[in-house]
This record gives structure tokens, sequence and C-alpha cells, in this order.
């Protein structure tokens, strides 16, 4: 986290100056596929070689996840790419969850394989290494658009100080905040939600209900498949309707999901809650990056998803931090999901601020 923290904003802020958007998808995809098929040829007293590939192929999703987001500009215009963005995320959650059966599908048949437990893991790494890697390398062939034709100047870090400048001029005198601006600041800390909320529903599945791990990764897949309609039925909104709309919509399925969660006390709840969690986790993740995409300043949308990863990684730190004292404090699971809450109220707040700004403007 650190690592794509620190590389992810200079350089996307590099990649927009080169306008080679699609070249840093292929590259950064290139990479993390052959850090994962690494990771599966490691012998397991290799510490570091495993620490290394590890930390290669998240850097590497970090990045690719960012300049894909950046080519969608360049793919679709107004209502098109909120329709790209939702079908997008549907076909990520599908691509994902035919992955995982196929990789717990080894670990379980392990023995008809021949294979060791530590054999089936690294087929699984393999699996996923090669995953990526061939659905990745379509991306090579699309024709893109020309989204900008801005020409930069100066350093990376001049153009990245810059659009920082100018998107949140917070220690400028007589400066107001764009409507970018709030609009950033609030995709950043509801996705930090999102961001905190998944792993932290596992846990408190895993803690509270006791899961084995065949039911923890059926609760995965039954996640994954609904998210796909899900994401898919929020673009449609927001195409015909409104961006804001469709992220109302995903914002009070999300509040009910954090408020909901306090409440459940039996594995059938615990699995309708995944249900409505999964019908809305993939809707506003689209939806944001829609309007993110669609606002960008012209000739920086490498380094508008750059700080916006930076931004989520860093709410998302806070609030498993804030979680974590939650839990500590009150000894009970559930007691950071209110802090969940909190956090998600105020980006819907931010959210709403974008809004009334471009209406005052």
């Amino acid at each position: 986290m650190l690592c794509s923290a620190l590389l992810s904003p200079f350089l996307s802020a590099w990649v927009d100056r080169r306008h080679m958007h699609q070249r840093a998808v292929i590259i950064s995809s290139v990479i993390g596929a052959m850090a994962c098929i690494a990771l599966a040829l490691q012998p397991s007293t290799s510490q570091l070689g495993i620490i290394t590939a590890i930390i290669v192929a998240t850097v590497a999703f970090d990045m690719a996840s960012i300049f894909t987001a950046s080519l969608l500009p360049k793919l679709a215009q107004g209502r098109a790419a909120d329709t790209l963005s939702s079908v997008g995320f549907a076909a990520g959650y599908a691509g994902g969850a035919i992955a995982l059966i196929l990789a717990t599908s080894l670990i379980a048949a392990r023995e008809s394989f021949g294979l060791s437990a530590a054999g089936a893991l690294r087929g699984s790494f393999a699996i996923m290494g090669l995953w990526w890697l061939i659905f990745s390398l379509p991306a090579a062939c699309v024709r893109m658009g020309t989204a900008s034709t801005k020409s930069h100047s100066g350093t990376s870090t001049k153009e990245l100080l810059l659009f920082l400048q100018e998107t949140l001029p917070i220690n400028q005198k007589d400066r107001c905040i764009p409507q970018f601006g709030w609009l950033l600041l609030g995709a950043v800390t509801i996705l930090g939600v999102v961001q905190t909320a998944i792993p932290q529903f596992s846990n408190v599945a895993l803690e509270t209900f006791h899961l084995e791990p065949p039911q923890l990764v059926q609760l995965v897949l039954i996640v994954q498949f609904i998210a796909l309609p899900g994401a898919i039925l929020i673009g449609w909104l927001s195409g015909v309707w409104s961006r804001h709309g469709a992220a109302n919509i995903c914002l009070t399925g999300w509040a009910l999901v954090l408020g909901l969660a306090w409440g459940i006390g039996s594995v059938p709840q615990l699995y309708a809650l995944a249900v409505l969690l999964a019908l809305v986790l993939g809707g506003i993740q689209s939806v944001l990056r829609a309007m993110l995409a669609v606002s960008a300043p012209p000739g920086h949308h490498a380094a508008t998803f750059g700080v916006m990863q930076v931004g989520t990684k860093l709410m998302g730190f806070i609030a498993s931090l804030i979680f974590g004292w939650a839990y500590m404090a009150s000894g009970i699971p559930r007691a950071g999901l209110v802090i969940l809450l909190v956090q998600l109220i105020l980006g819907w707040w931010l959210l709403t601020r974008a809004r009334t700004k471009a209406i005052t403007s």
C-alpha cells in the first residue's frame, strides 16, 4: 500500500504527459501477471522472493486499475461512459468469480492431481497470473480515441502539483473548492468505506458465525455473481436518469447494509445481507468512476485516478484503524460498522456538495 501510494500519483502524471495510457495498462498488467506466475514458482523457503512477488503483483494491480479507468474518456463519452463503466465492473465480477472457482477447485481436488497443499496454492497463483495475462492482452488491439490533446509543460511533479492546486485549493485564500474537488473528496471517502467494509464483513462473518472456509468462499461467490447484474442495473439508471440519482440509490443501500449488519443473528440473515451488499457493491464504484472520468480536467485523467487511488487507500487505512480501535474498546466485532456508517454519510454529504456546486455554477 505504501509503494502504491508513493508511485501512483507521480506515475499517473507522467503517463498523462506522455499520452501513453493504453501502453501503461498493458505494461502494468503484464508485470503483475508475471509476478503472480513468479509467486507460483517460488520455493516455500524463499521468503524474500515471495514477499517481493506479492508486492510487485499488488502494486501492478493498483497501477493497472488506475490506467484502465483513465481509458474511459477515450472509449466512451456522455451516458455511454456510464454503460461502459458498469459493464466493465460486471465483467470483472464474473471473471473474478470464475477464477476463484478454478483456484478453489484445484485446491479442493489437489489429491486427485497428486499435489500437496503448497503445490495446489502455487497452482492457484499460476491460474491467477495466466487469467490476468490472457484477458489483458486484448487491450493491446483496441484502437483508442483521443479524449484530450492538451499539451503538457514542465515536469510530471509540477504537473501533479498544479493539478492538486487547481482541484483542492485549500491553502489559497479566497479560493473555493471547485465542483470537481468536492466530487473527488466525496469519491475517495465513499470508496474508502467500500474498501474497508469488504474485508471487515468477512472478519465479522468468521468471528461471529464461525463459517468454515468453503462457506466463506460460497458467500464471496454469491456476492460476485449478484454484483454483476447490480452493476449493470445501476449503470442503466445512471444513463437514463442521472449519475447522482444512481449514486444516491447505492448509498442508501450501503447505509442499510451497515445499519442492518448490527442486528444480524443467523447465517441466513448474513446471506440476505450479502445479497443486499452485492446489489450496490459494483454500482457505487462504477458510477463514481464514471463521474470522475467525465468531470476530470482535460489531459489529467490518469492523475485523477492516481490521486483517487491514494485518497481511497488513505481513507481506507483511517477507517480500518478506527474500526480496530472500536473493536478493541468494546470487544464487539460489529462495533466498527458504526464508524464506517459515519464515514459513508460524510462522503455522501461531500458528493451532495459537488452536485450543489454544479447547479449553482
